[in-house]
């Protein structure tokens, strides 16, 4: 995934600026005070990052920034799936910063909010500057990068498998009453709840059937007299039956004669079978109507029963048959407490068993790749002017979680002789941010964050040290899309692009404006960072000796 443009209106000092950008190693350079930071902060609120009404460009109503990237994955689950598809494989982010401190933020011009924007940039892009160092200094991203370093995904999905089970083993066992008097109550209501449903032993739909019995009830004598009538009006002598029997034979007689009428006869004949029917079955059902009162009674009572059971366990007969079922096995697990609470410490027991055995594996992992990783960072650590054997993984044991069970601390020793403390409490932001570069190359292959961004990470770099800080972002630039600001020719010699951030004055105000470098544009931007802007030719050539350096 490649951020491919950047696009920054009304931020600060800049009015407007479009950058066009490519994977690889890019640089940003320019006087102090131009906006090459600025660009390091519209990226950062592309990424989701907090804004401030700080940021908006005086006399003006909004800031606004305008990021085109290359889609990134995403699950299909994810909030974001669908605003990202829409994209079609491109991802354009549009962020507003209003002069009262309002922030608003369209993805593939989608309204989104900016927590949704983080959680979206937290996979797109990392910015790490002297002040932006947090996310290395967290124990727990520590310890995701010593798992990604080591890959440890099997055991990690392992120990949480592990861990899982045994708080599940747990939980049922903590759901076992204990004190003997609530055991006892708990199992005679219990009894009470599963007798009194299993007595009455309801039907799903019973409570219908009667309600529809007891109206038709009501209206019995009614419904037997109208039905009665019916069946007279179909049978008796000069009724339906007999009028549609002289029809019948009359059609008969006209098809003997006239093909027509066969089809009519036909219908005719079914009309007095079905007139037939109808009486039989009208008649059947003038019987069946219920009028005695003893039936109605034992109805009535049924169903107020059947309404008691409902409003003591569920909203329909269903929910009080499942009550039902449910309680009798609760009450045959409580009987045989004492059998199911011994299972359950037995279960619980082996399955704690599972887990530290995950556990320690993990933690036996992690202890080999630490001494890896601290080998490999501190190999790092010179050529950035940092010492040799300055960095360090400390592990200590803790209770087993989902996530295995160490706590991780990254140490720091700028100072021989000094001992080691965590990173958190001792390192500078520059010292944080070459330390996170070092990582950063090591953990190149198992990192998959695509858009890594360094705002000044070369301060108090210097000579010989410069150039490896170079080779180091060149480096990681195989794996990811790198954007630097700095003030050293010998890291902007290493870069793929080179981009100058000037600024000048238009109508009295200052204007920021960026230009991307070619050949020897290049050279002579290398030379004036040498040698400031009145470069003679031995800055030129200490520039073309840099470019040639850096391209072997």
């Amino acid at each position: 995934m490649t951020l491919r443009e950047l696009t920054v209106e009304q931020l600060a000092v800049v009015d407007r600026v479009r950058l066009e950008l490519a994977p690889g190693f890019t640089v940003l350079t320019g006087e102090t005070g131009a906006g090459k930071s600025l660009v390091v902060d519209a990226v950062a609120l592309a990424l989701g990052a907090r804004a401030s009404a700080d940021l908006v460009r005086a006399g003006t109503d909004a800031a606004r920034v305008e990021a085109v990237f290359d889609a990134p994955p995403v699950a299909e689950d994810d909030p974001l799936a669908d605003i990202v598809a829409a994209g079609e494989g491109t991802l354009i982010v549009r962020r507003e910063v209003a002069a009262d401190g309002r922030s608003s933020v369209r993805v593939n011009d989608r309204a989104v909010t900016v927590g949704g924007l983080a959680s979206l940039g937290g996979r797109m892009g990392e910015i790490h500057g002297q002040h932006d160092q947090q996310r290395l200094l967290e124990a727990s991203h520590q310890l995701a990068l010593l798992d990604a370093y080591g890959g440890h995904e099997p055991l990690l999905t392992e120990v949480a498998s592990s861990h899982r089970d045994w708080r599940a083993a747990v939980a049922a066992s903590s759901e076992l009453l204990t004190d003997a008097r609530e055991l006892a109550r708990r199992i005679e209501l219990l009894r009470h709840q599963a007798g009194e449903i299993g007595a009455a032993a309801p039907r799903a739909g019973e409570d219908a059937e009667l309600e529809a019995k007891l109206r038709a009830a009501a209206h019995a004598e009614t419904i037997v007299r109208s039905a009665q009538a019916a069946v007279a009006a179909l049978r008796d002598d000069a009724g339906a039956a007999d009028a549609l029997g002289l029809a019948e034979r009359g059609l008969v007689t006209a098809a003997a004669h006239d093909d027509r009428f066969g089809p009519l006869a036909e219908r005719a004949a079914s009309l007095v079978a079905e007139a037939a029917e109808l009486a039989r079955d009208a008649g059947a059902a003038a019987e069946a109507v219920e009028l005695d009162p003893a039936s109605r009674a034992a109805a009535e009572e049924r169903l107020a029963l059947l309404y008691d059971l409902r409003r003591k366990y569920g909203d329909s007969l269903e929910a009080v048959v499942a009550f039902g079922l449910s309680a009798a096995d609760e009450l045959e697990r409580l009987e045989n407490a004492d059998e199911e609470r011994a299972r359950l410490t037995a279960l619980e027991e082996q399955l704690r068993g599972e887990l530290d055995r995950a556990a320690a594996m993990l933690s036996a992992a992690r202890l080999a790749a630490a001494d890896r990783l601290t080998s490999a960072v501190n190999a790092e650590l010179p050529p950035l002017g940092l010492p040799a054997g300055a960095f360090g993984v400390v592990l200590e044991p803790a209770e087993p979680g989902s996530g295995g069970a160490d706590l991780i601390a990254f140490t720091f020793a700028p100072n021989p002789g000094e001992p080691p403390r965590p990173l958190a409490r001792i390192a500078s932001g520059g010292e944080a941010s070459r330390v996170s570069l070092a990582l950063k190359v090591v953990l190149a292959a198992a990192d998959a964050t695509p858009l890594l961004v360094f705002d000044e990470i070369d301060a108090g770099i210097g000579g010989r040290n410069a150039l490896e800080l170079g080779q180091r972002l060149r480096a990681l630039s195989a794996h990811h899309q790198v954007l630097c600001v700095t003030h050293l020719p010998q890291v902007a010699a290493h870069a793929d692009a080179h981009i100058v951030i000037g600024k000048r004055e238009v109508d009295g105000r200052t204007v920021t404006e960026a230009h991307r470098l070619g050949g020897e544009e290049r050279a002579g931007e290398l030379a004036a960072m040498l040698a400031g802007d009145d470069a003679g030719s031995e800055a030129r050539a200490a520039a073309d000796a840099l470019l040639r350096a850096a391209t072997r």
